[in-house]
C-alpha cells in the first residue's frame, strides 16, 4: 500500500513537470511566433537636381533666373575714386585708358546685385560699343562728344546718373565731386523702369571651358601693367589658395570700400589694340574691331592668344580656334602694346 500511494505521488509529480516545461515550450514557440519588432531604415537620400541656368558671364550653374539685362556702368579708377564699391561683385571688367595715363573701369552685373555701385563716371564711344557687345543697359555720369552723339542716335539703352542725381543716384560727402556719384543695383532697376528700358532679355554667353579641362600654358605668379603711372600701373598677383589672382592698383589691393572684399579673378585676359589720341583733352580713339596680340591667364599660368571682336565681345583664339574661360569672373585689360606695357614673372 505504501508502495501503491509513493508511486501514484511520483506519477502526480511527473505530471506537475511535465506540465510546466509544456507551458514553458508553449512560452518559447509563442515569442517565437510573434510579430518582429519593427526596425527603422534610413530614408535614401533624394537625389540632387542638376541646376538649371548658367550665369552667362561667369559660368556658374544656378537655379536662379538669368534672363535678364545685364548693367554696364562706368566706373572712376583715378586715384581719387579709391577704393570703389561694388567692384569684387561684377561678373565682367574692362579697363582701358580714358584721359592721359587714367584707365576706366566698365564693370558689367549680372550675377551679383551691389547694394553700393561707384563711383559712377564719364562715357566714351568704345566703352559703349563693348557695352553692346552683351546687351547691356549702359550706366554714366557725362560723356564725351563721341557718347554723346550715340545716346543722341539711339545706339545704345543708357541711363545718366546726371539725370537722376538726387533721386536713384547719390551723391558722397566724404569725397568731392566729380569723384563721389553713387548708385544700388536696386536703383538701377528703378531708373532703367523710368526710361522704359527693357529689363528681360537674354544675355549673350562669354565661352567657358568643361568642368574638369586643364588649363596649359607657363607660369605666371604676377604680371605687371604699365598704364604710364606709378599710381594707376597695376599688378595682379596669383594667389594658390584661392586659386584666382589679386588686383594691385597704385601699390595698394583693390578692395571694396565698405565691406574690404578684395578684388579676385580667375580670368585675365590682356590684349594689345591700337590706340590714337584725338583732342586737347587726351581722349583716345581705340580700335577694338580689328583684332590682335593678347595674353590669357588662368589657374597660375598664361597662353599667348590672339583676340577677335565677336559679335561685340573681346575673345581670345589660338591657331583660330576659340579659346574658354575658367568659371568665374574676367578682367580684361587694354593696352596699346603688350611689348613695353605688361611684363610677366615666373
Amino acid at each position: 500500500m505504501k508502495r501503491l500511494t509513493f508511486g501514484l505521488v511520483l506519477l502526480v509529480i511527473m505530471v506537475f513537470v511535465l506540465g510546466c516545461n509544456k507551458d514553458e515550450d508553449s512560452s518559447a514557440v509563442e515569442t517565437e511566433i510573434s510579430p518582429e519588432e519593427t526596425v527603422d531604415t534610413p530614408e535614401p537620400e533624394p537625389i540632387k537636381e542638376e541646376p538649371q541656368n548658367t550665369f552667362p558671364l561667369t559660368g556658374v550653374a544656378t537655379d536662379d533666373d538669368i534672363d535678364y539685362r545685364v548693367f554696364g556702368v562706368m566706373i572712376e579708377n583715378s586715384r581719387a575714386a579709391r577704393p570703389q564699391s561694388g567692384l569684387y561683385q561684377a561678373d565682367l571688367v574692362y579697363e582701358v585708358l580714358s584721359e592721359a595715363t587714367i584707365t576706366r573701369l566698365l564693370a558689367f552685373y549680372h550675377s551679383e546685385k551691389p547694394e553700393i555701385i561707384g563711383p559712377v563716371r564719364s562715357a566714351r564711344d568704345y566703352y559703349i560699343n563693348l557695352n553692346n557687345g552683351y546687351n547691356g543697359i549702359y550706366v554714366s555720369a557725362g560723356g564725351s562728344p563721341q557718347a554723346f552723339a550715340m545716346f543722341e542716335r539711339g545706339q545704345v539703352d543708357y541711363i545718366s546718373g546726371l539725370e537722376f542725381d538726387g533721386s536713384y543716384f547719390y551723391r558722397s560727402s566724404a569725397r568731392k565731386a566729380p569723384h563721389n556719384m553713387y548708385t544700388t543695383y536696386d536703383d538701377l532697376i528703378k531708373a532703367a523702369e523710368r526710361k522704359n528700358r527693357s529689363l528681360i532679355d537674354e544675355v549673350p554667353s562669354l565661352p567657358f571651358l568643361e568642368e574638369g579641362i586643364a588649363v596649359q600654358g607657363k607660369q605666371a605668379s604676377e604680371v605687371a601693367i604699365n598704364y604710364g603711372s606709378s599710381s594707376n600701373n597695376v599688378v595682379y598677383k596669383y594667389d594658390d589658395e584661392n586659386n584666382k589672382y589679386i588686383r594691385i592698383i597704385g601699390g595698394k589691393q583693390s578692395l571694396d570700400l565698405e565691406t574690404e572684399n578684395p578684388v579676385l579673378i580667375d580670368n585675365l585676359f590682356i590684349v594689345e589694340m591700337t590706340h590714337k589720341v584725338i583732342d586737347k583733352v587726351g581722349r583716345r580713339e581705340i580700335d577694338i574691331y580689328s583684332g590682335g596680340k593678347g595674353l590669357l591667364l588662368q589657374n597660375g599660368v598664361y597662353q599667348v592668344v590672339e583676340w577677335k571682336n565677336e559679335g561685340g565681345q573681346i575673345l581670345p583664339f589660338q591657331n583660330e580656334k576659340s579659346l574658354g574661360f575658367v568659371q568665374g569672373k574676367t578682367w580684361i585689360n587694354v593696352v596699346p602694346h603688350l611689348d613695353g606695357n605688361v611684363s610677366i614673372i615666373d
